[in-house]
């Protein structure tokens, strides 16, 4: 038999106590991407994001970048709310108006003298704490737990992809947060293989890729390639030539549909080497995530025609979100079986780089 059980049963997507582990390891200690570098380029601008249940503001402090806990030391209340935007003057609390510096430290008391008494040495110990915060060309990434491998030495050979999208690819045309019923896992596992395409995206993500599937793992990541359609194709190269676009092609296999999965939770889609889609999938509960996505075409040569950008970034868009649409409804299928279960998936050949993810994260667990 070419098939075999998954290692993961199903306890392992629905157990609250497996999803607490997860987040001490999996997340908290990995390299978690936040964002680009270009959404806090400006002073004072800021992201939020949720990294291993943790609400982490990564904000420029006049041209320094830093990664603090969105919570106040006071009363608790989150600091910043959304998940970006611009602040002029200080970082200050909504609450009762404590101001921090950048490094954290409350710098301002309102009635510190007469209510609270607190010296400098007092203020250190209130310090937001601060996490580690490096990038990769224009990609983001924070880090709660300290120590461990550099961010180069964890991405290692796809670091050279990263650079080249950072350098080929335009500010996103369509981005979004969506909510999704499931656990984070059956999330990653429903990208990293393509079988599912014909019963559940027959008239969206099958009229682009052919159907063949390659997958070269690398260390905890892996990469999918697959061929796209000759009609995709022609489109592709006409709407590249209309618009100007300069396909993606420093690095070598950045042709046809390229699939990348930076453990544990990141995911990078190339298409015909001119669109991007950038997406994480932030576990916010045993049977929840968030998944963010962003949509970037590759650079463009000047004197593209607005009103054909136009038209070809709201085709893309609505055809992402069908695809997404019918991606979130079968997985919150899975979201309900699983609670009916107790064994383990049959996993065909054709499914192996779900295997690779199951042993990266029984490996990585096992670090706890």
């Amino acid at each position: 038999m070419l098939a075999h059980p998954a290692t993961l049963t199903a306890a392992d997507y629905r157990d609250p106590d497996r999803y607490k582990a997860e987040q001490r390891t999996l997340f908290a200690q990995s390299w978690q991407f936040v964002g680009f570098a270009d959404e806090v380029a400006e002073p004072g601008s800021w992201l939020v994001r949720q990294v291993a249940g943790q609400s982490v503001l990564i904000q420029d402090f006049d041209g320094d970048l830093r990664a603090l806990r969105n919570v106040c030391s006071h009363r608790f209340a989150q600091l910043r709310g959304g998940d970006a935007g611009t602040a002029s003057g200080p970082l200050r609390c909504p609450y009762h108006g404590w101001t921090y510096d950048r490094d954290g430290v409350p710098v301002g008391i309102p009635g510190n003298a007469d209510c609270f008494g607190l010296d400098r040495a007092d203020k250190q110990a209130l310090a937001l704490p601060r996490y580690e915060l490096d990038r990769i060309g224009r990609f983001l990434f924070v880090r709660l737990v300290p120590g461990g491998p550099s961010l180069l030495d964890v991405v290692g050979p796809h670091a050279d992809l990263l650079l080249a999208l950072s350098d080929g690819m335009s500010p996103p045309f369509a981005q979004a947060a969506q909510p999704w019923e499931a656990n984070w896992k059956v999330g990653i596992e429903n990208v990293l293989e393509v079988y599912h395409v014909d019963a559940v995206h027959a008239e969206s993500f099958r009229t682009v890729v052919d159907g063949s599937w390659r997958v070269v793992p690398s260390g905890p990541h892996s990469i999918g390639y697959a061929g796209i359609r000759a009609e995709a194709q022609r489109w592709w190269e006409g709407a590249g030539k209309r618009l100007g676009l300069i396909p993606v092609d420093a690095v070598a296999g950045v042709e046809g549909y390229v699939h990348l999965l930076l453990f544990p939770n990141l995911a990078i889609g190339i298409t015909a080497g001119r669109m991007m889609s950038v997406q994480t999938l932030e576990p916010t509960g045993s049977e929840s995530f968030t998944l963010r996505y962003r949509l970037c075409l590759a650079k463009a040569r000047d004197g593209a025609s607005k009103a054909a950008l136009a038209a070809v970034t709201t085709h893309l868009a609505a055809l992402n979100e069908k695809l997404l649409s019918e991606d979130r409804a079968v997985c919150a299928a899975v979201g309900r079986g699983l609670r009916h279960v107790e064994g383990a998936a049959l996993l065909g050949a054709n499914e192996d780089r779900i295997r690779h993810f199951h042993a990266t994260i029984q490996t990585l667990s096992k670090a706890d």
